[in-house]
């Protein structure tokens, strides 16, 4: 059994349309099929979604959202009328119209970009539809009802297959509740779990995770394959590939998930399996992520292991202000607290003068405008000679090194460079891991 999400380029056109069946006609284990609304597929056109926000905006603010209502309608229709599917859009428009008129919710109106798109989608291979909001089940806190959830699923229809719009469920009141924007993600991933699938699939418009920002190394190689642990460190510097909530379904599970390209399916793309898997031993460094304007507060403080209250008033100081510590290294006499700058919460100055006034630290040092790189691997554990190979061959390139920590768990490496020299600096640890670590001639700025 396998689950297929097909994200919004997946579904954007006929022709994308065509794509989607052919992958689903090649594999009959894809029973479950979970998509997105239409999405753009031109400079010149819109998300489905971003178009129903812009109607919920022009309904709250008392304009006429006649023209973009019928904007909804041509797209789709376009994709009806292409594939010969007969599905009667004018009603369901129509249908939809009424019950914002008389029950207005946000949440229904923005939903039904998924609702649409599915329901082509399910005419078009033949596959039964199950809207969303008779499968997903959300408690008081907005969170998934897991029990109430497993029931409705054990009660869908045992059909050849069947196409579930993501994004939405249901709340407590019976209405139609969003997910987090790229909650068809979320959906997909729990209707694996749901099936205790054997993989779950999630259909871009991209081969696989790329190793580095393709922004700033323009050929960067795809990753083949990483563990959910390495995945979620580099989301959690930047990678914009899931949300939390999109891998920890399956994660929990021990489902692999496949990231895979519509536009060439042939691709392997990139398989994330269960942390205790074996992965690719052949790669050293499983991906490079990160993010500028960091501040770095660093307290100094005599035997610290005996005054661990100055660590607690910090962290104090630090959610009064509702910031949030990325890291928190620590040494015999000092620790560092790594934040995102306080561009409007609280000037750095008032920050440092009310950190000093609660923890009367020894010595406290800031440095601001840094930016953290994160080189994530599950080798790192294996070959410690790995970062200070690195670290020789940024000073090769002249690049000064502010920061240097390793998690606990050692398939992290955090490096701190100055914001000017961060995408250098990700060019250069690129380059080296190329390199095998041999120590070539230093990186010359422009060729990488």
């Amino acid at each position: 059994m396998k689950v297929a999400k097909f994200g919004g380029s997946s579904v954007a056109t006929a022709d994308q349309f065509q794509k989607v069946k052919a992958i689903i006609d090649q594999d009959p284990q894809r029973q479950l099929v979970v998509v997105s609304a239409a999405g753009k597929y031109g400079p010149a056109t819109q998300k489905l979604t971003d178009i129903l926000y812009l109607i919920a905006d022009g309904i709250e603010a008392g304009r006429d959202v006649t023209q973009m209502f019928a904007q909804v309608e041509a797209r789709l229709e376009a994709i009806n009328h292409a594939l010969q599917l007969h599905v009667p859009l004018i009603k369901l428009m129509n249908t939809i119209r009424h019950r914002l008129a008389t029950h207005y919710s946000r949440d229904y109106l923005v939903s039904r970009g998924e609702f649409l798109t599915a329901q082509l989608m399910a005419a078009y291979l033949g596959y039964t539809f199950v809207d969303a909001v008779d499968l997903f089940f959300f408690d008081q806190n907005g969170a998934i009802d897991e029990a109430k959830t497993q029931a409705a699923y054990r009660q869908l229809p045992k059909h050849h297959g069947l196409v579930i719009p993501g994004f939405y469920g249901q709340n407590q009141a019976g209405h139609v509740q969003l997910m987090p924007r790229g909650g068809s993600d979320i959906s997909g991933a729990w209707l694996a779990r749901l099936a205790q699938a054997d993989l779950y699939e999630n259909w871009t418009d991209v081969s696989g995770i790329k190793m580095a920002d393709p922004r700033i190394i323009k050929d960067a190689d795809s990753i083949d394959v990483m563990s959910y642990d390495e995945l979620r460190e580099l989301t959690y510097m930047g990678f914009s590939v899931f949300q939390e909530e999109a891998v920890q379904p399956v994660r929990e599970c021990k489902i692999p998930t496949r990231i895979l390209n519509i536009n060439a399916p042939q691709d392997p793309g990139t398989l994330i399996i269960h942390d205790d898997d074996p992965s690719d031993e052949l790669r050293i460094i499983t991906g490079i992520a990160g993010r500028k304007h960091y501040l770095v507060i660093t307290i100094r403080q005599y035997q610290l292991a005996l005054h661990l209250e100055v660590i607690q008033r910090a962290l104090g100081v630090i959610a009064a202000h509702h910031l949030v510590v990325d890291y928190l290294p620590t040494g015999i006499d000092s620790f560092s607290l790594l934040i995102r700058e306080p561009r409007h919460q609280i000037s750095v100055r008032e920050l440092t003068a009310a950190i000093k006034t609660a923890c009367q630290p020894d010595k406290l040092e800031v440095t601001e405008n840094v930016a953290l790189i994160a080189m994530v691997s599950r080798q790192l554990r294996k070959r410690p000679a790995i970062a200070g190979k690195v670290l020789a061959y940024l000073d090769d390139n002249l690049l000064n090194v502010q920061l240097v920590s390793q998690t606990n768990d050692d398939i992290n490496l955090l490096i701190g460079v100055n914001d000017k020299d961060y995408d250098k600096a990700v060019r250069v640890i690129y380059s080296s891991i190329h390199q095998n670590f041999h120590r070539p001639a230093p990186y010359i700025e422009g060729i990488a």
